[in-house]
């Protein structure tokens, strides 16, 4: 009987060690161990079914926890293929939040916050660059090319900033207009031209 208890005093140390460390698998293995033994001692079992409940839910935390942050990073690689960088950092940032108690997946996860801000600065500099060249196209009446700098950028992938985008969309219409008026004043000088080689 005192060897049983002995045993019994063992496992619940290494439990509430485990415990502790949040290795619940662990503690959870340790604590039963205790319970099969007889102890013949209720303050020792139940000492022993305490922290085996505590481990229990903290497993079950644990899990949960995993699990909805597979479910916040499985939605950020989606929204990172459809190029929504900014949908993917939200995702990412929720399942950082998450105590998942696995130091590789919040890695994974921040991992996953810093492509997608990477991507989106990225995405927004290219914009940033097409209208300035765009601009430049303009300024030297060279309309084609700042049509298709302005269009470039409004074209881009993940490119999502609505005051950018509204200055890309104004800039391609003023050229576009700029282009059809120039294309008229050609088409009439040389509409000009023919009538006085006749």
């Amino acid at each position: 009987r005192d060897e049983a208890r002995e045993a019994a005093e063992g496992h619940v140390a290494k439990g509430r060690r485990r415990l502790s460390l949040r290795e619940y698998g662990e503690a959870i293995a340790a604590l039963e161990a205790g319970l099969s033994l007889d102890s013949q001692c209720d303050d020792l079992r139940g000492r022993l079914e305490t922290l085996l409940s505590s481990a229990r839910s903290g497993l079950a935390a644990q899990e949960s926890a995993r699990t909805e942050a597979r479910v916040h990073a499985t939605r950020g690689e989606a929204c990172m293929a459809s190029h929504d960088y900014r949908g993917a950092i939200v995702s990412y940032e929720a399942a950082v939040a998450l105590d998942v108690n696995a130091a590789v997946l919040t890695s994974s996860y921040r991992s996953g916050v810093e492509s997608a801000r990477a991507a989106l600065t990225a995405s927004l500099e290219a914009a940033h660059a097409k209208l300035a060249e765009g601009e430049s196209a303009v300024a030297g009446k060279d309309w084609e090319t700042g049509i298709a700098c302005f269009g470039a950028g409004l074209s881009l992938d993940g490119m999502d900033d609505e005051e950018l985008r509204s200055s890309l969309r104004a800039s391609l219409e003023s050229a576009e207009a700029s282009k059809a008026a120039r294309d008229e004043a050609r088409e009439a000088a040389e509409g000009h031209v023919a009538k006085g080689r006749r």
